[in-house]
């Protein structure tokens, strides 16, 4: 959430919405691959930040799927 925070207005422009969304749920998606890899292996720590980031990454879509744009 913090990084699109200051992505959203990356060189004085606004990024649109289903950017942001797209690019929070592919990173959502390629951090559960890799927890799930570390978690299959009965590496636990790694697996769980992982986790934590992709779920972290899932809010972030949810929240920007959830915007609007102002009229």
């Amino acid at each position: 959430m913090i990084f699109w925070g200051y992505a959203r207005t990356m060189f004085g422009r606004r990024v649109p919405p289903n950017v942001v969304f797209l690019l929070s749920l592919l990173l959502a998606v390629l951090c559960g691959v890799a927890a799930y890899r570390y978690l299959r292996v009965d590496n636990w720590l790694p697996g769980l930040l992982w986790a934590a980031v992709a779920v972290w990454f899932l809010v972030d879509a949810a929240r920007a799927s959830g915007w609007r744009k102002k009229p």
